[in-house]
């Protein structure tokens, strides 16, 4: 008799269980979504800012400074990419006179520039 007790109350915590946790999954559903078309989703090398320069600050790092300054991904800068630099001189840092700074030459610049010389 005990062990049909026990059985019984187990099967029926069991289906309870199975039965709030069948409830609770309907409750909380999320509805289905979508993802935007991409006609939908602006295109960010259209916009304005897609190509707009962040001015480093003095205090970051040459090859932070250099990655900010380079955004067509060139791996060099000309004297149009540092012009937002006040003070930034283009043609000392160019060493080579080839109209571009490598990494190498801007990070030398930077130093000076930012005053970690």
């Amino acid at each position: 008799m005990k062990r049909t007790f026990l059985n019984t109350s187990l099967a029926l915590a069991v289906a309870g269980f199975l039965g709030t946790g069948a409830a609770l999954a309907q409750q909380y559903n999320a509805p289905v979504t979508t993802p935007p078309t991409p006609a939908a989703t602006p295109d960010a090398s259209k916009s304005p800012a897609a190509n707009q320069v962040v001015v480093p600050s003095r205090t970051e790092s040459g090859s932070s400074a250099f990655g900010k300054l380079d955004i067509k991904h060139r791996g060099y800068l000309t004297s149009e990419d540092v012009s937002q630099l006040q003070r930034f001189n283009f043609k000392n840092a160019d060493k080579n006179n080839d109209g571009k700074l490598d990494a190498t030459e801007f990070n030398a610049a930077w130093a000076i520039y930012s005053g970690h010389a």
